[in-house]
């Protein structure tokens, strides 16, 4: 599985406060990738986990992480940092800490320099106990932005500040600032709660990465150990993960299945069609991107809900997914397309077989080929020229257009000439609907009189 996908998985997890499960997760996706993202995330859950110390080492290399990467999320990413060092002082009981880095979350949020000597740190009295007070911190409403916190709070003289994007995370450190104040102000005179320790960018904290597993081999040629790293083991991942996303939809007669998957090569693809199962390989999952053509993992065989007719299925290929169109032996409505199994448990005959549904199945050797015969092409005013009506329901996607009749009565008003468009009009409003004719000089010098079907009896409106 790659990072991302262990990134995926363990922030699924933060958001529904699975702490346990969620640090794992994420200590794989981190192996490979700093995401800023991923350290608070996992930060979080440490600090919910009761891990302080690796709850704090993670926010601050949160906060070099993202000052070095400079990107356009770098600096809320540096006032979440910021503020997550506050929550944890918190918990450890160093409230003047705490204050000093919701300060600094907030300066962030107001657009400061990150390296700004702003000397909040070295508030603090010859004792070195903090000064900052519960109501200093109150009346710190100098760079309050107009649009986050209610108007009773502004200093009417303070100038307005232009908008960072930032309020939310300036509220939020300006709230935490007067909760801790407030604890610090109940702490006996010389409580080490009341020291400063901390500095404004903190130390980065250094990244313990897992060695590779190495795999020794023998070379040949001068019997010298060589090293080679070792890949991921071929069924490591579940069978439900390495499933393809799968849609489809179906009509009387076919039934398509689009296979959710990328990367695929139409000239390596391998399709195979039986009567009741398709066979697909290779197929280089992005759960198990490792997989090779002849691993397990890169093939999947579809067990079908009914049978099919191999020679008139056919698949295509795009750069995001597999379609394939399965004729349907028996007319009719399939409850569901299937079911995917990962690998071939059962290889498909090769009497069953049929790789390419291009091609038309052998005929017999004994038996010569015989042209099928044409299909009538009945008489039409359509300014398209004669159709074979028996030959609509092969067009892609008519079985379903059938079943609409008005989908159907509108393709063919469009395709009338004008003449015939006059008598579908005519004769449709004078029969009431229940007669049509496309033959205009049939219908121009006589009412077309309302046919009701077998054994109904038509009446008037106000009869």
């Amino acid at each position: 599985m790659s990072a991302t996908s262990y990134a995926y998985r363990g922030l699924e997890a933060v958001e529904k406060k699975d702490w346990a499960a969620a640090v794992p997760l994420l200590d794989k996706a981190l192996e490979e990738t700093s995401s800023p993202l991923w350290l608070l995330a996992r930060s979080q859950a440490h600090l919910s986990l009761k891990n302080y110390e690796d709850a704090l080492r993670d926010a601050e290399l949160a906060y070099h992480v993202a000052a070095e990467r400079g990107s356009g999320t770098s600096r809320k990413q540096m006032i979440d940092a910021q503020y997550r060092r506050a929550v944890i002082y918190h918990k450890l009981k160093q409230y003047a800490d705490s204050d000093c880095c919701a300060k600094w979350s907030m300066l962030l949020a107001e657009g400061r320099p990150a390296r700004e000597d702003d000397g909040i740190g070295k508030k603090v009295d010859a004792d070195g106990n903090y000064t900052v007070t519960y109501e200093e911190a109150v009346k710190d409403n100098e760079n309050l932005p107009d649009y986050s916190m209610k108007d009773s709070l502004r200093d009417p003289a303070a100038p307005t500040k232009a908008k960072t994007g930032f309020e939310s995370q300036w509220t939020r450190a300006y709230v935490w600032r007067t909760q801790v104040l407030g604890a610090l102000k109940r702490l006996p005179e010389n409580d080490p709660g009341r020291k400063v320790h901390v500095v404004k960018i903190p130390p980065r904290p250094k990244v313990e990465r897992k060695p590779e597993p190495q795999v020794v081999e023998l070379d040949s040629e001068d019997e010298k150990p060589v090293a080679k790293p070792s890949e991921p083991v071929p069924g490591s991942v579940p069978d439900e993960q390495l499933k393809l996303r799968v849609d489809f939809y179906q009509t009387n007669q076919n039934v398509t299945v689009t296979l959710f998957v990328k990367g695929i090569k139409k000239e390596d693809l391998n399709v195979k069609f039986s009567k009741n199962k398709v066979q697909i390989s290779p197929i280089a999952r992005a759960a198990a991107p490792y997989v090779k053509p002849g691993d397990r993992e890169a093939s999947s065989t579809l067990h079908l809900n009914a049978d099919i007719i191999p020679a008139g299925s056919r698949w295509t290929v795009t750069p995001q997914k597999i379609e394939l169109v399965l004729q349907k032996a028996t007319p009719g409505k399939w409850g569901s397309w299937g079911k995917e199994e990962i690998g071939i448990t059962e290889s498909i005959s090769e009497e069953d077989a049929t790789e390419s549904p291009a091609v038309a199945a052998p005929a017999q050797a004994s038996a010569p080929a015989v042209k099928p015969a044409a299909a009538p092409a009945y008489p039409t005013s359509s300014r398209t020229g004669p159709k074979n009506w028996d030959k609509l329901e092969e067009l892609e996607g008519a079985e379903e257009e059938q079943s609409d009749v008005n989908g159907f009565f509108k393709r063919l008003f469009k395709d009338a000439s004008p003449e015939a468009q006059r008598a579908m009009m005519k004769s449709f409003t004078e029969s009431n609907g229940t007669a049509l004719s496309t033959d205009w000089n049939d219908v121009k010098d006589r009412k077309v009189e309302t046919v009701p079907p077998e054994g109904v009896e038509a009446k008037k409106w106000d009869s």
